[in-house]
């Protein structure tokens, strides 16, 4: 496994210095700078009190529609508000650690866990979190013909038959839309989701749980 690029962001330099030392024992961890240059694979962000507007606006800076892969980010603070929940997994965060009593090994678990793709979300949040993706889904998601992956109802049928291998010309057909129409609805969603295939697509939709 290559070493994880770890960005570390804290409201003041003993936090910071203290959490670089605690990662720097590990060597598959290598504690990277904040420049332009910089592409972290996880973002560690240290807050005092409660996650506050500074914390997710650092954040946002590398969530953009810029070719290079998002990072994923562990927030360590010392009270979380679960009606930010949702607002923290759209700004990246895939683990939330309380900042009492924090050890180096359970940082250091968490970063790699997070670089791997895993979630840790405490388990008395979990539920709040779920409601909050429900409440999207039905009042603002489900309105407008889209999914929480971001594509469309249309797009997801299109895809759904493509993944069961059938062509242009059959999915026109089962949809009574005219071939174009089929092609545009692939292609438009494939350019805004930077998607490379049809092979491409259809495991992005798998992925995300779409289809």
């Amino acid at each position: 496994m290559d070493a994880v690029n770890v960005l570390i962001h804290a409201a003041d330099e003993l936090s910071e210095a203290g959490v670089k030392a605690m990662l720097s024992e590990y060597e598959k961890l290598r504690v990277v700078p904040d420049s332009p240059d910089t592409r972290p694979d996880v973002l560690v962000v240290v807050v005092a009190g409660v996650v506050g507007t500074a914390a997710y606006a650092f954040l946002r800076r590398f969530h953009t529609s810029g070719p290079a892969p998002e990072p994923r980010a562990v927030l360590v603070a010392d009270r979380f508000k679960a009606e930010d929940l949702l607002m923290a997994v759209e700004c990246g965060v895939a683990a939330l650690l309380p900042r009492s009593g924090l050890k180096a090994g359970t940082l250091a678990a968490a970063v790699t866990a997070v670089s791997r793709g895993a979630a840790l979300i405490p388990y008395h949040l979990q539920g709040v979190l779920l409601e909050q993706i429900g409440q999207l889904r039905t009042r603002v998601l489900a309105p407008a013909g889209l999914t929480l992956a971001g594509v469309e109802t249309r797009e997801r049928d299109v895809l759904s038959l493509i993944a069961e291998g059938y062509q242009t010309e059959e999915i026109a057909s089962l949809l009574t839309y005219s071939e174009g129409t089929v092609k545009n609805v692939l292609y438009g969603m494939m350019a805004r989701l930077r998607l490379h295939s049809r092979a491409h697509a259809v495991a992005y939709a798998l992925r995300e749980g779409v289809i």
